[in-house]
C-alpha cells in the first residue's frame, strides 16, 4: 500500500473509533450535535495517525493505543473550535464547512470545545487500560497530556500567538516559541505517548521527541504558507487569516520562499534524529516528507 492509501486507511480507523466513542453522548442532544459536527467528518487526523504509526513501529500492533489516538484528536479539535471563535481568530470556515460557532453559536461552541478536552482525559484515564499498560506508564501519559495541552504547551502557545499580534516587531525566537507550543506540542504528545506506552528507552524517546518538535514546527510553517498562498476552496478553511490577525509567522518574517526553505530544513533535521534506528521509524519520515508536497 502506498502512503496515501495508508493514511486513508488510518483515517477510517480513527473515524470509526471516534464515532463509537461519542455515541453515548447523544443524551445531551445539543452538545452531542455540536461535538459530532466538529469531529465528523474529520480533517487529516495527522496526530492520531502519527501516534498509531509510532506505536506500530515499536510493537507491531496498534489496537491498544487507539483510544489514546482518538483522545489526541479530540484535544486538537477542541483547539480548532476555540481558535475559530470570534474572540480569537474569527474564522467562518473549517474542514470545508461553516465553523462550529457559526452553526451552534459561540456559547455552544465554547462548551463543545471544553467538553472535548475533558472527554479526552476521561478516555485516557479509563481503568480498563490497566489491563494492557502499567500504572506508571498510564500516569506518565496522563501527565504528558496535561503538560502538552496546558500552560507549558498548547495554551501557552495560543496566548503568545495572540500577544504577538500586538507587537510592533517579531523575531525568530518568538515565532519558534509559538510554533513549538501551539503546534509541535501535540505532535510531540502523539509520539511521546506511543513511546511511553510502547516501553522505549530514554534515548529512543528523546529521538522521537526531537523529531516531533522539528516536524511540528515545519508543519505549522507549511500551514502558514498555505494560509498566504492557497484558497478556502482548496484548504477547506479561511485563508489570509494570518495577515488579517497580524500573526507572527515565518512567512511574515522571511516571505513565502524563505518559509518554504525553512520548512524543508526542519523536516530534514527532524528525520536525522531517527537515523540511529535504521528503518524502524521509516513511516514517520515518509509522512514528514509527504507534508512538504503541499507547498511544492
Amino acid at each position: 500500500m502506498n502512503l496515501e492509501e495508508y493514511l486513508k486507511e488510518k483515517r477510517g480507523l480513527i473515524d470509526s473509533a471516534i464515532t463509537a466513542m461519542i455515541e453515548p453522548l447523544k443524551g445531551s442532544s445539543v452538545l452531542h450535535a455540536a461535538v459530532s459536527y466538529s469531529l465528523m467528518p474529520g480533517g487529516k487526523r495527522l496526530r492520531p495517525i502519527l501516534m498509531l504509526s509510532t506505536y506500530h513501529a515499536i510493537k507491531d500492533k496498534e489496537e491498544s493505543i487507539i483510544p489514546f489516538a482518538c483522545a489526541i484528536e479530540m484535544v486538537h479539535t477542541y483547539s480548532l473550535i476555540h481558535d475559530d471563535l470570534p474572540i480569537v481568530d474569527n474564522s467562518d470556515l473549517r474542514r470545508g464547512r461553516p465553523t462550529t460557532h457559526k452553526v451552534y453559536g459561540s456559547d455552544m461552541a465554547l462548551l463543545a470545545g471544553d467538553a472535548l478536552l475533558s472527554f479526552a482525559f476521561e478516555i485516557i484515564s479509563n481503568r480498563l487500560h490497566l489491563e494492557k499498560f502499567s500504572e506508571s506508564a498510564l500516569l506518565a501519559v496522563i501527565h504528558e497530556f496535561g503538560v502538552a495541552t496546558g500552560i507549558r504547551g498548547l495554551v501557552g502557545g495560543q496566548v503568545m500567538d495572540i500577544v504577538a499580534g500586538n507587537m510592533d516587531s517579531i523575531d525568530e525566537e518568538t515565532i519558534l516559541y509559538i510554533e513549538e507550543k501551539k503546534t509541535a506540542s501535540l505532535i510531540s504528545l502523539a509520539l511521546r505517548t506511543a513511546g511511553i506506552l510502547g516501553g522505549v528507552g530514554e534515548e529512543e524517546l528523546k529521538a522521537l521527541t526531537d523529531f516531533s518538535i522539528e516536524f511540528g514546527v515545519s508543519y505549522q510553517i507549511i500551514d502558514d504558507i498555505l494560509d498566504a498562498t492557497s484558497s478556502p476552496e482548496v484548504l477547506g478553511k479561511d485563508t489570509g487569516q494570518d495577515e488579517k490577525n497580524r500573526k507572527a509567522t515565518f512567512v511574515a518574517l522571511y516571505g513565502v520562499d524563505g518559509a518554504k526553505k525553512m520548512a524543508n530544513e526542519f523536516v530534514q533535521k527532524g528525520i536525522g534524529f531517527l537515523s540511529p534506528f535504521d528503518d524502524k521509524y521509516k513511516i514517520l519520515a515518509e509522512i514528514a516528507e509527504y507534508t512538504l508536497q503541499r507547498i511544492k
